[in-house]
């Protein structure tokens, strides 16, 4: 009797394409990666609490831009006004404000692209007090100018 060696088939590698299912992780991996959220802040609302939304990714460039430094000097649109005064309200500002005011709004009549005449960007150093953000505030509402975007530096 004779044994007999069966010889099996060389199997054949068979290709697979990955790359639409790496395509698809790389997105999923992109969009967790954007979503999350380190804070372990953890907020438990009350009853008829509704919070207020949010406008800080919306472009403002048409709006003034009142920037106060360290030494308490305010520039409007870069072009320096003066020193804060060290109390009550900096007429300056005021005046300089109810100007760019009124441009946007004949700026608003002859133009079909409206911009908003209410809003003001405000940008403070990082050190500054309080009661200045509070008097900057001040004279930009005495200005007409109810809406209020604070600049800060973005994490991302």
């Amino acid at each position: 009797m004779k044994k007999r060696f069966s010889r099996k088939r060389e199997r054949e590698a068979i290709d697979v394409d990955i790359t639409s299912l790496l395509d698809i992780l790389t997105i999923l991996l992109v969009f967790l990666l954007k979503s999350y959220n380190a804070s372990d802040l953890k907020l438990d609302l009350t009853k008829n609490l509704e919070i207020a939304d949010s406008d800080s990714r919306y472009m403002t460039r048409f709006a003034p831009v009142v920037q106060v430094n360290k030494e308490a000097k305010v520039f409007v649109n870069n072009k320096e006004i003066g020193r804060l005064p060290a109390s009550g309200e900096m007429a300056a500002l005021t005046q300089i404000l109810k100007a760019e005011k009124a441009k946007t709004e004949a700026n608003n009549a002859t133009k079909k692209q409206q911009y908003n005449a209410e809003l003001v960007n405000l940008v403070f150093d990082r050190d500054m007090d309080y009661s200045v953000v509070q008097r900057v505030m001040n004279d930009s509402a005495l200005a007409g100018y109810s809406q209020f975007k604070f600049i800060v530096k973005g994490n991302y």
